[in-house]
């Protein structure tokens, strides 16, 4: 990617507890900005958790980590298919719209409807120190 010399993206993605969903991920030109923007910056000041990975540590410890969310996203339609179809409950649908940290409205030629952002977990963005 230096060789290319444009700009990249470089960056490990560390789940946690979804460990299984880490990767490491690399763009460049127009998928910068997508990568960039791709999970919300978690507000609360939390330590990596080097204790989890002991020996890897010496090897974490050369990245810089940026705490995010881990979001599912529940759209209101799909929802609302969902319970008339049977395979969710209300007592479920009601269940994942109290626990949304963030309900966004959508709109399109169809119409208009609400996004629902359920916490699923931290992920750890690290950047080479």
């Amino acid at each position: 990617m230096m060789d290319e010399n444009k700009e990249f993206y470089l960056k490990i993605w560390l789940y946690d507890p979804n460990f299984i969903n880490s990767q490491i991920v690399v763009a460049y030109s127009d998928c910068l900005d997508f990568y960039n923007k791709t999970f919300k910056v978690r507000g609360e000041n939390k330590e990596f958790p080097f204790y989890k990975f002991h020996s890897l540590r010496e090897k974490l410890e050369q990245f810089q980590w940026e705490l995010h969310i881990e979001t599912d996203y529940y759209d209101e339609n799909d929802l609302n298919e969902w319970l008339e179809e049977g395979s969710l409950a209300e007592k479920e649908v009601s269940k994942i719209k109290g626990k949304a940290y963030e309900t966004i409205k959508f709109e399109n030629e169809l119409g208009s409807f609400l996004q629902y952002s359920i916490d699923k977990g931290d992920v750890w963005i690290g950047t080479l120190k």
